[in-house]
Order: structure tokens, then C-alpha cells, then sequence
């Protein structure tokens, strides 16, 4: 019995031991994080509007590439231009349409324009001469060929207005084809979607590609950020406004300042470099994005540290 005693208290002593040990190292953690004024980050150098992947609505062969690597563009500049020899031959071939559609409107407007006037000319002669009929001086034989003339000029200008009708018709379906026409065709001059510089072009003459599949990088005009991944642990302590500077990996030397201007509400797996594909994390991260002052010289889709200050937490 008093061995059982014995060993009840030796292990209620050491449970004992255990609590307090681990009340000291939270404790201990708690202190550290509160302590800590700089926190660190792995980031990435991108364009604000992020790098733009060029690629064409249509396949074909590249007939010509207009634009190099480091060139600057204009929204709406020509970039690559692909065969179009059967589409440009479909517009003519519309627009000719088009023309003589056009023409034989006007033609049977102007056929109209003559018969009414004609129509008036019967009508008027028609007139005269059931009023001379009705005096004996005009036979009823002229009556009636002055009638049967009138209802003719009649008959005429229906059909051609008709015609007309038909014609309008078949003008404005024509036009809707030629639309379409000159779209297919437009797709085969690949234009630059913003303003920016050409990173990358992946096409040469002669070449063929596919439609939706990128043939190079666009970067767009505006202002350069760098994308950082900060640990759940500190992530919290972030605010927009925290000043911020960013180094290559393992050094000390500043490559620019800059300002968090953006903290993401949530925490999620890394994504910005992972060793392989479906790599397994426990850990979570917060994107946050710093706002750089000097990033002129950076490399685009370069890797650096990001360092935010967190000394203030309430800016």
C-alpha cells in the first residue's frame, strides 16, 4: 500500500513538472512574437497588373512578326500578323457585293421615280378623256386603252418597289456577312490588349499557331510591386501602410523601399515557390503586396526577401 502511495505522488509530481513546463514555453512563444519588429517573406517581382500571357482568337501561320523582346507598345499595336489570303479575299468579294447591291437599288429607285411620273402622265390623260367621252367627242375604245396604260404604270411601280424591298433586304444581310468578314480577318492582326513592353515573343515567320495558346509575355504600363508570402505566425501583425524594403534571398543589402499597400483577408497554401508540383504544407501564408520606390532596376519574376516593419501596428 505504501509503495502504491509512493508512486501516485512521484507521478502527480511530475504531471505537475510537465503543466508548468509547458505554461513557460507558451509563455515564452507569446513573449517572442510580441517582440519581434521585422518580419520576412519570400516575394516576387511582378507588374502591378500582372505579366499578360499574348496569344491569338485564331490558329494560323505567322506571316509576320512586327514586334521584339524589350519593344514598347501602344494598346492596339500590331504585334504578329498571321496569313489572312482567303479572309481578305471574302471581304472584297462582299464589299463588291455590297456595291452592286447598292447600285441596283438606286437603279430601280430611279425605275420607280420614272413610272410614277408616267403614272401621274396616264392619269392625267385618263381624265381628259372620259371628260371628252362624256361629250361624245372621245370613243370608249380610248377610255379604256388610256385605263388599261394607267393600271400598267401602276402594276410597274409596285413590282419595282418590290424589288427594291427585296434588294434592301438582301443589302443588309450582305453587310452583316461582310461585318463578320472583316472580324475574321481583324483576328488574324494580333494587337497588343494594353500598353506595356514586350517580354518574350515565342514565333517566327512561317511558323504555325494555335488559337488561345500564348506565343509570348506582355508586360502592362504601370507601376512595379513585389508579391510576398508572409508565415501564418506573424502574418496577423501586417498592415497596409507598414513600411517595407525587399534584398535578394540570404542578403543584407536593400534592392528598394517601398509600403504594404495591400493585405490579403485570408491565409492559404504557398503558391509563389514550391519545390514540386501538389507539394504537401502545414504551414499557412498571407499574401501581402509592397509598393516599391526605386524598381526600375529589378528583374521581373525575380525572387527576394520582403521585409515589413512591424514595430507600429497601427498604421
Amino acid at each position: 500500500m505504501k509503495t502504491r502511495l509512493f508512486i501516485f505522488w512521484i507521478l502527480l509530481l511530475l504531471f505537475s513538472c510537465s503543466g508548468k513546463k509547458d505554461e513557460d514555453n507558451l509563455s515564452a512563444t507569446r513573449s517572442t512574437i510580441a517582440a519581434v519588429n521585422q518580419v520576412i517573406g519570400i516575394g516576387r517581382i511582378e507588374p502591378e497588373n500582372q505579366i499578360l500571357q499574348l496569344a491569338s482568337e485564331t490558329g494560323g501561320i505567322v506571316e509576320r512578326v512586327l514586334l521584339s523582346e524589350n519593344d514598347s507598345v501602344k494598346k492596339g499595336g500590331l504585334i504578329i500578323e498571321l496569313a489572312h489570303g482567303v479572309e481578305q479575299a471574302t471581304v472584297n468579294q462582299l464589299e463588291k457585293q455590297v456595291a452592286t447591291q447598292a447600285a441596283q437599288i438606286k437603279a430601280d429607285e430611279t425605275a420607280i421615280s420614272e413610272s410614277r411620273v408616267r403614272y401621274q402622265h396616264a392619269a392625267s390623260e385618263l381624265e381628259r378623256l372620259e371628260r371628252l367621252f362624256s361629250k361624245g367627242a372621245e370613243t370608249k375604245q380610248a377610255v379604256d386603252n388610256a385605263s388599261t396604260d394607267m393600271k400598267a404604270y401602276e402594276a410597274n411601280i409596285a413590282r419595282l418597289q418590290s424589288l427594291v424591298e427585296v434588294s434592301r433586304t438582301k443589302l443588309v444581310e450582305t453587310k452583316s456577312q461582310l461585318e463578320v468578314s472583316r472580324q475574321q480577318l481583324e483576328l488574324k492582326f494580333v494587337r497588343a490588349p494594353v500598353n506595356g513592353k514586350i517580354l518574350e515573343i515565342n514565333c517566327h515567320a512561317g511558323e504555325a499557331i494555335e488559337p488561345r495558346q500564348s506565343f509570348g509575355q506582355l508586360s502592362p504600363e504601370g507601376r512595379i510591386i513585389a508579391v510576398c508570402e508572409m508565415d501564418e505566425l506573424f502574418a496577423g501583425k501586417v498592415r497596409t501602410g507598414q513600411p517595407a524594403w525587399i534584398r535578394n534571398p540570404g542578403s543584407a543589402d536593400t534592392l528598394s523601399g517601398g509600403n504594404v499597400y495591400f493585405t490579403s483577408s485570408f491565409l492559404k497554401k504557398k503558391s509563389l515557390f514550391t519545390d514540386q508540383a501538389g507539394e504537401k504544407e502545414d504551414r499557412r501564408v498571407r499574401e501581402i503586396k509592397i509598393l516599391l520606390d526605386h524598381p526600375d532596376h529589378l528583374l521581373l519574376n525575380a525572387r527576394v526577401e520582403c521585409v515589413v516593419d512591424i514595430s507600429n501596428p497601427s498604421k
